[in-house]
């Protein structure tokens, strides 16, 4: 015996209605041709409208031409809201503050746009930053972002790195190459 179920629309109909509302395709491309900088202040503002950034202040430093990466827009924005939500977690309640800093490509194609979220005030141990880096499990709930956010700059093929500086600490992120366009 087996059961029918009455669906509105062809099977192959990728327009079909459900409910009153069309449904779309979330199976698109992983790799896309995207502006760091817009990215960067796009994350921001969805964390300042939803009150994430809890009073915190943000200085960014964004270079005056596009800086381009050819990762998923998606993917980088998740980074982006992972370490600046996290930066607001840790953050003193003296002066609670980040610096995001986005620098372009090299010239010749070999080092790709890199980002930099710099935390004053925010020390990780060198076992915490160990376990972030190394054994995403590991982690306390205080660094579980900062391990996603490295998964995830993992999957897109580029580097994290946590470094601990005499102002505090800093995450930065090296995107793929995007090698050499034209000469």
């Amino acid at each position: 015996m087996s059961a029918a179920l009455d669906v509105k629309g062809s099977p192959g109909d990728a327009g079909a209605s459900f409910g009153g509302q069309g449904l779309e395709s979330v199976d698109l491309p992983d790799v896309f041709q995207v502006d760091v900088a817009v990215c960067v202040r796009d994350a921001l503002g969805l964390l300042g409208a939803t009150r994430r950034l809890r009073g915190m202040e943000v200085a960014l430093e964004l270079p005056e031409d596009p800086v381009i990466a050819r990762v998923s827009r998606r993917r980088l924005e998740q980074v982006l809201l992972l370490l600046v939500a996290h930066a607001a977690d840790v953050a003193p309640q003296a002066a609670p503050s980040v610096r995001v800093v986005v620098d372009p490509p090299d010239d010749f194609g070999d080092v790709g746009p890199r980002f930099q979220v710099v935390m004053p005030g925010v020390s990780l141990s060198e076992r915490e930053t160990r376990s972030v880096v190394l054994s995403p499990l590991r982690v306390g709930s205080t660094q579980r972002r900062l391990a996603r956010a490295r998964e995830l700059v993992d999957a897109m093929g580029g580097e994290f790195a946590v470094e601990r500086l005499e102002e505090g600490t800093a995450v930065s992120v090296v995107l793929p190459a995007p090698g050499l366009a034209s000469f």
